[in-house]
């Protein structure tokens, strides 16, 4: 079987599955099933984290890692999510305090930072996708089919057509060809939302930018990684899904662009309320 049939049975199996998670949650009010959800997700990320950050020779502390990151998306339910912030707050100190009581002051400051980032990095930005779902189905489908769609024409785009090179030193997969049929596919999924249906050409450029920049920072993520795995001496995160890698190669584009979304639609638009 080859990549591009692995890639796309991956993603025949994987898209609507993480659709009708989402779908069924929001349908009978079960919050709590879409932290536990979001929790498997990060957990298999955060070790991935683990691994690359490991490969860089930087130890981290992999119990509390993989204790914090479900316990703060699950924080997300009860009680507004305060006591979430509060679990955030100490556990940065305690990856500091770690950090510098097994390595020198050099090492400990660089393995700190490393921790701060990798908390940061999953489960904090994985949270946005809790804000998109409480707000309503719509918003969260809205969202991953952007990103599915900006993947999807970079991969396809660039694959048929792709001849100039968009950054060889990171990643010699990466072309402008691929970006522009990502970034126009992202805007084509970013004019699917209903909202923008009943007066078109007035929502029409915050379609074009909400394309763009949700499509910008999926490329971000991407090439982020990139760089990363390229440091650390590896392909890719893991084997986890067939023709595409680990978790941490499917959530970069969606881990950079998350936050982007949710900040242009309540803040720009203000079609979201917290």
């Amino acid at each position: 079987m080859n990549t591009l049939t692995k890639r796309l049975l991956t993603a025949a199996v994987a898209m609507p599955l993480a659709l009708l998670v989402f779908w069924l949650c929001d349908r009978y009010r079960v919050d709590w099933g879409v932290c536990l959800f979001m929790s498997a997700v990060a957990m298999v990320a955060g070790w991935e984290y683990l691994y690359l950050v490991g490969k860089l020779g930087i130890p981290l502390p992999r119990e509390l890692f993989m204790f914090a990151i479900p316990a703060y998306l699950m924080l997300l339910v009860p009680w507004g999510g305060q006591y979430a912030l509060v679990l955030a707050w100490g556990v940065v100190y305690l990856v500091v305090f770690y950090s510098f009581s097994r390595r020198g002051a050099r090492e400990g400051f660089s393995a700190s930072l490393a921790g701060i980032f990798g908390f940061l990095y999953i489960p904090v930005t994985i949270s946005f996708v809790y804000l998109l779902y409480k707000a309503g189905f719509p918003y969260i489908a809205h969202f991953l089919l952007m990103v599915w769609g900006y993947d999807s024409g970079a991969y396809f785009v660039g694959s048929l057509i792709g001849r100039h090179q968009l950054l060889p030193r990171i990643s010699l997969a990466k072309t402008w060809e691929g970006v522009a049929g990502g970034l126009v596919l992202a805007v084509v999924a970013a004019a699917l939302l209903p909202n923008f249906w009943d007066d078109f050409p007035r929502w029409l450029p915050h379609i074009v930018a909400l394309g763009a920049f949700v499509g910008a920072f999926c490329q971000l993520g991407d090439l982020f990684e990139s760089l990363v795995k390229r440091a650390a001496g590896v392909k890719d995160t893991g084997r986890m899904f067939p023709g595409h890698g680990g978790m941490l190669d499917r959530l970069d584009g969606l881990l950079a662009a998350v936050p982007v979304y949710y900040f242009y639609m309540r803040y720009i638009l203000g079609l979201i309320e917290r």
